[in-house]
């Protein structure tokens, strides 16, 4: 299995920022999405892959991790395993990169160690069976308003409810087996927990003088917000119980925040230029 490197599959180097990563991602996931490439099966299997890339460099933690692995992994790999074993087991890895191609290369490479240790020291015990593990993946639309799916899990057929607000990483008990969730990144959402963040351009001029926008939720709906006079770019506005459905309590709700950003024409025409000349002139 061929090395995973996400930072090529976002077109970033590895000194990107956070932003860096959102913008390609929204960037590559609108050219390669599968509702604007229907015959091309390639394009689906590019996007899978972007959207891979971005669920583990889009999240700090995952991101760390990522990149203090991927560079003993790739070294190892590329030697043909002479260069020195990495130092670290799956234990220390975990199901953080669960479901992914890198989590399945770190098996691939390095699992052998983690059954070895697990080894018991009675030749008389019987080890535990294994509950087998599925991997599951959802939109964010169908996390947030629910859904019902019919599943193929090892030999068995099962109708599997989703309830709303189920986030990435959990798990359910389906019979014998055990169905894990991932949540595909959404190309104008970004979900931290019950909360979910968008970006929205204003014109320049309802910065300065304040007005009145629609923000499109992910239900659907379209809601007025206000923008106070004298607003920034970047500044972030919050829409209270327009995120997520608690998983718990799905009639409560987290809380949409919208960032917005100040739209600075790339060119004016005449009557234009010469009002911003009188602004000038005015001080501002």
């Amino acid at each position: 299995m061929n090395f995973t490197d996400y930072y090529k599959e976002l077109e970033l180097e590895r000194t990107a920022s956070e932003d860096d990563i959102k913008k390609a991602f929204r960037r590559l996931a609108r050219q390669y999405h599968p509702d604007a490439n229907p015959d091309n099966p390639q394009a689906e299997e590019r996007f899978k892959r972007i959207s891979e890339a971005y669920e583990v460099l889009g999240d700090a933690t995952k991101r760390a991790k990522y990149d203090q692995l991927s560079r003993q992994t790739s070294g190892y790999q590329r030697s043909g395993g002479r260069q020195g074993a990495p130092s670290f087991s799956m234990d220390d890895v975990g199901d953080m990169f669960s479901g992914t191609s890198f989590g399945d290369l770190l098996s691939e490479l390095f699992g052998q160690s983690r059954s070895n240790q697990r080894t018991t020291t009675s030749r008389n015990r019987t080890a535990p069976r294994r509950m087998p593990v599925y991997t599951i993946t959802l939109s964010l639309a169908e996390a947030f308003a629910g859904v019902s799916k019919r599943l193929t899990l090892g030999e068995t057929t099962a109708d599997v409810s989703f309830r709303p607000g189920i986030a990435s990483g959990q798990k359910l008990r389906i019979g014998n087996a055990e169905l894990e969730v991932a949540i595909a990144p959404d190309v104008r959402f970004h979900r931290e927990g019950d909360d979910l963040h968008v970006r929205h351009q204003i014109e320049l001029t309802t910065a300065l003088l304040g007005g009145r926008i629609e923000i499109q939720t992910l239900a659907g709906a379209m809601l007025a917000m206000t923008v106070p006079p004298g607003t920034q770019n970047e500044r972030k506005l919050r829409l209270k119980g327009q995120g997520m459905p608690r998983y718990t309590s799905p009639d409560n709700r987290g809380d949409l925040y919208v960032t917005l950003e100040v739209k600075i024409p790339s060119a004016l025409n005449e009557e234009q230029k010469d009002l911003v000349q009188r602004l000038r002139e005015s001080g501002l």
